[in-house]
């Protein structure tokens, strides 16, 4: 199943920010909208997980969300400018505000994963990482340097070195926090093992 997400906002520098940051993680087709009245051209779209990113607390096209909603897993995410209050007639699934914490929009990226489990990832399908490749991006989503890994898993650091080039070719991501979410999206390791610190 294909994921849409759309980030609707005024603002072009949250719009283009939420964006970047979503696709450090993953690969997603991102629309960015000025206002839920432009969702109206998306209409067609069917059997899509879509994820709309919204401005709470201004006026919705409820009814091109509605349309939306009827032939896909819809997926609402309000964008609170300060503090959190509901805004009426709109439902959120989860929600962010302009203070939240690396943590929260690793748990955003991890829940539109869950609702998008219906596609699972073609690189853990297809065996294309090994077991030895699983062990070392879980250890670097914990912080351990070449040598504490190499040392863990009692290898050199030269093949440490060499599992970590052929992870970042698989997969396409070279962060660290990029790693640490692909980990907890599959399941490779569990959030709460992870120090927040670390991945600053």
């Amino acid at each position: 199943m294909k994921e849409n997400v759309f980030i609707i906002h005024r603002s072009e520098i949250i719009r283009r920010g939420l964006a970047l940051i979503l696709q450090e993680y993953f690969k997603m087709e991102i629309t960015q909208l000025n206002s839920a009245k432009d969702l109206s051209s998306f209409a067609g779209i069917s059997n899509s997980t879509t994820i709309l990113i919204l401005e709470a607390g201004v006026e919705q096209n409820t009814k091109a969300i509605e349309q939306l909603q009827k032939n896909n897993d819809v997926f609402l995410v309000g964008f609170f400018s300060e503090t959190i209050n509901e805004s009426a007639g709109v439902q959120y699934d989860y929600h962010l505000t302009q203070y939240s914490s690396a943590i929260q929009i690793q748990k955003l990226i991890q829940v539109i994963r869950q609702a998008g489990s219906k596609q699972k990832n073609h690189l853990l399908e297809n065996g294309e990482l090994t077991s030895r490749e699983k062990d070392v991006i879980k250890l670097i989503a914990l912080g351990l340097a070449n040598k504490e890994i190499a040392d863990k898993l009692f290898i050199s650091i030269h093949t440490v070195i060499s599992h970590r080039k052929n992870i970042t070719e698989k997969l396409g991501i070279k962060s660290i926090s990029g790693l640490t979410v692909y980990a907890i999206m599959n399941n490779l390791l569990d959030i709460q093992d992870i120090n927040p610190e670390e991945l600053i």
